[in-house]
């Protein structure tokens, strides 16, 4: 935990401005439920001002224009990365020393120095572990892959053979990189197996999420770039392309040979077929499927995903259908009784 600040100390980390008292120190960050005098809070969506102003918190970050009455308030363009940056001072994380447990097991020909592998990790033959990397138990990293500096390796994450990683990726428990691919031969005989040859790239500030699975090409590779993050049980199919910054939301998938551009945004059950290209800052909705190629800057929902603005009123339609089908039928009846009496 790190030390107490002062709102002036707070505002000088975050760069806003206080109102109100800044010697009034704060000592950790806390919801505005749960907050009490002692205690930083954020408003992040208006829609919660109501529970900003019941609040007890010390302090509470908000936004330019926003007034709340006896509060303390450390005023910033973007609260809700304010509350971050305040959460590293609180929260930090410490890598421990550098070493190997005695309980691991490292390859002879495997480069760890000035890594940490604790108890139970696993480091294949020509492998190396970078300076800063944190291997945690029941973490393995493959004969020849490649791990950058400032990693962590949460417990029973899997890096695969051969496969890289960049500088400062964070793997969650569970995450693997670099399992076989999906790709089978239909015969009559059966589903012939593709052997799956190729490798997975993730670049630096990457963060994959607990059980979810990035799978090496067949023959080429799969990239995850620079920046993006994937959330919990997330698929990355062979060969397919995740953009720099893009944000992957728990249960979505991209499939084989599919591109998503720098900044796209699946929401959370969302898929992407397979050979399908996403423009830099789409973003795709809930629960849809994308089978089709979205322009840069699209915004798409639905099974088929369609344009968003389309999709809402189709959704709204959805919910007069039953009584528009009453009163086409009951127009349908009426037309069929003019028509007898002629």
């Amino acid at each position: 935990m790190g030390d107490p600040l002062t709102l002036s100390e707070v505002a000088a980390l975050v760069g806003g401005t206080v109102e109100g008292n800044g010697d009034r120190v704060v000592r950790t960050v806390r919801s505005l439920d749960a907050a009490g005098a002692d205690d930083l809070s954020f408003l992040a969506n208006r829609r919660y001002l109501p529970s900003a102003r019941r609040s007890g918190a010390g302090a509470i970050l908000v936004a330019p224009g926003v007034m709340l009455d006896g509060v303390d308030r450390i005023v910033v363009a973007d609260p809700y990365r304010a509350f971050a940056q305040v959460m590293h001072h609180w929260h930090p994380v410490v890598t421990p020393e550098a070493g190997v447990d005695p309980a691991s097991w490292v390859a002879p020909d495997a480069d760890v120095e000035g890594a940490r592998i604790d108890a139970f990790a696993w480091v294949g033959a020509g492998a190396t572990v970078g300076s800063g990397t944190w291997l945690q138990a029941g973490a393995v990293v493959g004969a020849g892959a490649v791990i950058g500096r400032d990693c962590r390796l949460m417990p029973q994450a899997v890096v695969m053979e051969g496969c890289v990683l960049g500088d400062r990726v964070w793997l969650n428990p569970g995450a693997v990189v670099g399992a076989e691919g999906f790709g089978f031969a239909p015969s009559p005989d059966g589903h012939l197996k593709i052997p799956q040859v190729g490798v997975v790239s993730i670049g630096d500030d990457v963060e994959i999420g607990a059980n979810s699975c990035v799978d090496r090409a067949a023959l080429d590779t799969t990239r995850v770039r620079s920046g993006a993050k994937l959330d919990n049980l997330v698929q990355v199919g062979h060969a397919a392309d995740v953009g720099e910054h893009s944000l992957m939301v728990a249960f979505s998938g991209v499939a084989g040979s599919s591109r998503l551009g720098k900044g796209v945004v699946l929401a959370a059950k969302a898929a992407v077929l397979g050979h399908i290209s996403v423009g830099d800052g789409a973003r795709v909705g809930v629960a849809s499927a994308v089978t089709s190629g979205v322009d840069p800057g699209g915004e798409v929902t639905g099974v088929p995903a369609i344009k968003h603005s389309r999709w809402r009123r189709a959704a709204t339609a959805f919910g007069d259908l039953d009584q528009l089908t009453k009163t086409v039928r009951k127009l349908e009846k009426r037309i069929a009784q003019l028509e007898d009496s002629q």
